[in-house]
């Protein structure tokens, strides 16, 4: 038996703050869309975010580890680390 084709997924990014440098003309949005699911991880490499720059991924809402595969096309938030003193 043949496995059925991997859904094609979207990806609505939103990075805030000094991660929007990251996406494409420097906005605070962006599209990505991948015939599979990614995880977090994967789509912070795709969009070339150092993780060491981020404090967390939200998935529609809600925090997740970047392992966490994002199975459905959705909005991702992408917060940088945060630093004061």
């Amino acid at each position: 038996m043949t496995k059925p084709p991997d859904k094609p997924v979207r990806y609505r990014i939103l990075a805030h703050a000094n991660l929007r440098h990251y996406l494409p003309g420097a906005k605070e949005a962006a599209e990505i869309r991948t015939k599979r699911p990614l995880t977090a991880r994967m789509l912070l490499k795709a969009l070339k975010i150092p993780e060491s720059e981020v404090m967390a991924v939200m998935v529609e809402g809600k925090a997740v580890e970047l392992d966490s595969v994002i199975a459905k096309s959705c909005v991702v938030e992408i917060f940088p680390v945060l630093s004061g003193g």
